[in-house]
């Protein structure tokens, strides 16, 4: 066990931060695409970097900031399934599961040999497991697996490299994937139907627009994402109805708690945007916003801020950029925080 914790207070907003790691290594928590914590919300993982593009995977506990290592470089793309203590992760083209309780490894199934994982593992709550993938013949591919019997199903091709990959919590059937450009493109945001074996473009797009990072609310029901430069947006999981959520400036990465309340993102400098780096509270019915952090300039997208919440939604976990260092974790419980 290792334990940096320690506190700071804000100086922009006076609320206390607790920080868990310290450098000189990069330290980032799971992407905001994911759940951070267990189901008990006494622990949350991260990711500690031991190389170059090598992460080894910790576990972190809350109150007491004793954090231990529970998976090697070896295994990537780990995320935790929302519903149950558990998560999966790669080794190779291997899919294991980690269990949360005994902290015990286990394979479970392969993925098409030769090829590579896009983005984390995400799970439905039936257990399906998928993920968007790179086969060996350099075509991208959405891949789908049954836990049960480990076995793995190529259900989309693509020429496009396939990137953000979400099955939807509450029904396996959905998969939300994006065009990964590296920038813009004409239509990012898709949604493949499993049982008709179509893909669709979920919000259309016009000339200009710029949207992306989207995360699944926990019951599957809607989709969150942002609208450059100002918007934080929801849609329903048809792609028929949307509407803002707040209003700001140069927000980016959204995250919402599990009964859709409250929306938190962080505000950073983008595509030439130049833009103080917080972290934000947002009211979901009125739209009205808090700071409650501030932090330094990170130095590429892997130091990005990516917050998110914890299952009860009474803390917000994130990415501390110091200017000209590695991001480090913190997190801020909002037991301090008025609510806007």
């Amino acid at each position: 066990m290792k334990n940096e914790m320690r506190t700071y207070v804000d100086e922009g907003t006076g609320y206390e931060i607790r920080q868990y790691t310290s450098g000189p290594e990069k330290n980032t928590k799971l992407y905001f695409t994911t759940e951070n914590f267990t189901v008990d919300d006494q622990y949350f993982f991260f990711n500690k970097e031991v190389g170059e593009k090598e992460n080894e995977l910790y576990r972190a506990h809350v109150e007491s900031g004793e954090y231990e290592r529970m998976a090697d470089s070896t295994y990537t793309g780990f995320a935790m399934d929302r519903f149950e203590n558990y998560g999966v992760m790669t080794k190779g083209d291997v899919v294991c599961r980690l269990d949360c309780d005994d902290k015990t490894i286990t394979e479970i199934g392969a993925l098409p040999k030769g090829g590579r994982i896009t983005g984390h593992l995400t799970t439905s709550k039936d257990g399906t497991i998928v993920c968007s993938y790179k086969l060996a013949s350099c075509i991208y591919a959405l891949v789908v697996m049954d836990p049960h019997t480990g076995k793995s199903e190529v259900v989309f091709r693509s020429d496009y490299t396939l990137g953000h990959t979400q099955v939807c919590p509450t029904d396996s059937d959905t998969i939300f994937f994006i065009h990964e450009t590296g920038g813009d493109a004409l239509q990012r945001m898709w949604m493949f139907d499993r049982k008709f074996g179509i893909a669709r473009p979920y919000y259309v797009e016009q000339e200009g627009e710029w949207i992306t990072h989207e995360v699944w609310t926990a019951d599957g029901e809607n989709m969150i994402f942002m609208k450059l430069p100002h918007h934080v947006m929801m849609g329903s999981k048809d792609g028929h109805q949307f509407r803002p959520v707040a209003y700001g400036e140069q927000l980016l990465h959204p995250g919402v708690s599990r009964d859709k309340k409250w929306f938190c993102a962080d505000r950073i400098s983008y595509w030439g945007n130049e833009s103080p780096n917080q972290v934000y509270l947002i009211n979901g019915e009125t739209g009205a916003m808090k700071l409650l952090a501030n932090t330094g300039t990170p130095m590429n997208g892997g130091h990005h801020l990516h917050p998110s919440f914890n299952r009860k939604g009474d803390k917000i976990l994130f990415n501390r950029p110091v200017d000209g260092q590695n991001a480090q974790v913190c997190l801020i419980d909002l037991a301090q925080v008025e609510r806007p």
